[in-house]
């Protein structure tokens, strides 16, 4: 069994806002970033935590891909939209201000709308839907992946496309809010590199041959023959409606900010598909709304909260079981107050310490290794 190592979580923040300033990020910018890369892993998202730290975040703040030091410039404002420059900085910091900005702008006049160019990687989605959600507003947010392209579109022999994930939160009287956080891909390649870390096989489904035959040996896709597939797999299993719903990400995401987008005539070349491996100039899109302003009697809420506890009350289809909705597990288990790394994560974050000069993570008091 692979051992796990159990670290208390405002430790594993410390250690990330560290690790940001480490790199040159000022004090504000690396507390933001941890605390939104740090959201994936409190939450049960591990697959967009402190895994990414090292390959994502410091390598390319280190190497100069992403300037830690990067404020954003506004370039475009009205009363209700925004468009912002991120001029290379860190997605995890820019897309907190941005979707601050869209709040801020909708409890002025109701919608608030904020595109970003030239950012990177900016974590779980999930975490900016529910920076609105605390103000009893609607969030959405969305990212493309820039000019990096990992999935097929249906029918297609090259990579053009990202995971490009889209999330929505809600509030809701007397349950908790509806988040949903997914990839428009059939699975989020983070969920991949996590079993080849824990030497696990993967389901059917997630990724392809080059013929289209199942694949489960997560060393395939980094490899490079093991193929993502868009969310619902095959155009006969409904493949389409990821593929559309991906566009719709790098339409908002890339044509509207200015960023870079997935779909781009260079990836008709053995070259231009090599460029392709990196997520640069990435964009974001952040959408908060205020209910009040279109049911100023509350009539939202109640309606949010009699539609989510219908789902509650849903006859199970088996004994035993039940219906839930996004966002309902997560809210029933909390927010973890201590976190599991497994062994080949929690010797990389070790190692990881040493070359940037830090003090290693402190393992939870008495805690045992699983």
């Amino acid at each position: 069994m692979t051992s796990v190592t159990i670290v208390p979580a405002q430790e594993l923040r410390r250690f990330a806002e560290e690790a940001f300033r480490a790199c040159g990020a000022p004090e504000a910018t690396a507390r933001t970033a941890a605390e939104v890369l740090c959201y994936a892993d409190e939450n049960g998202f591990d697959t967009h935590g402190v895994a990414n730290l090292e390959r994502i975040y410091v390598a390319r703040m280190l190497d100069g891909r992403i300037d830690p030091q990067a404020e954003f410039e506004l370039t475009a404002e009205t009363a209700s939209i925004a468009a912002l420059d991120a001029r290379g900085g860190l997605g995890l910091a820019v897309g907190a201000r941005a979707m601050e900005l869209a709040i801020d702008k909708a409890a002025q006049t109701g919608i608030g709308c904020v595109a970003v160019r030239r950012s990177s990687h900016f974590g779980s989605a999930g975490y900016y839907t529910q920076q609105a959600v605390r103000r009893g507003m609607i969030g959405i947010a969305m990212t493309n992946l820039g000019s990096q392209a990992i999935a097929r579109p249906p029918g297609g022999s090259a990579a053009m496309l990202g995971t490009n994930p889209i999330a929505m939160g809600a509030p809701g009287e007397g349950h908790p809010p509806f988040q949903l956080d997914m990839s428009t891909t059939v699975v989020a390649t983070g969920k991949i590199k996590a079993a080849l870390r824990r030497g696990e096989p993967i389901p059917e489904g997630w990724l392809v041959d080059g013929e289209g035959r199942p694949v489960t040996d997560p060393a395939a896709y980094e490899e490079g023959w093991g193929h993502l597939q868009m969310l619902g797999g095959d155009l006969s299993t409904g493949g389409a409606k990821g593929f559309g719903l991906a566009l719709l990400v790098d339409i908002l995401c890339g044509a509207l900010s200015g960023a870079e987008m997935g779909p781009h005539e260079r990836l008709l070349s053995p070259e231009g598909r090599a460029a392709g491996a990196e997520d640069v100039g990435v964009g974001h899109f952040f959408l908060a709304i205020d209910p009040a302003r279109f049911r100023p009697d509350g009539g939202f809420e109640r309606d949010m909260g009699g539609m989510l506890g219908a789902l509650l009350a849903c006859p199970p289809a088996r004994e035993g079981g039940r219906v839930v909705y996004p966002g309902y597990l997560e809210a029933a288990r909390a927010r973890r107050e201590q976190v599991e790394l497994d062994e080949t994560l929690a010797a990389q974050l070790f190692e990881l310490a040493g070359r940037l000069g830090l003090a290693p993570l402190r393992e939870r008091a008495g805690a045992e290794r699983a």
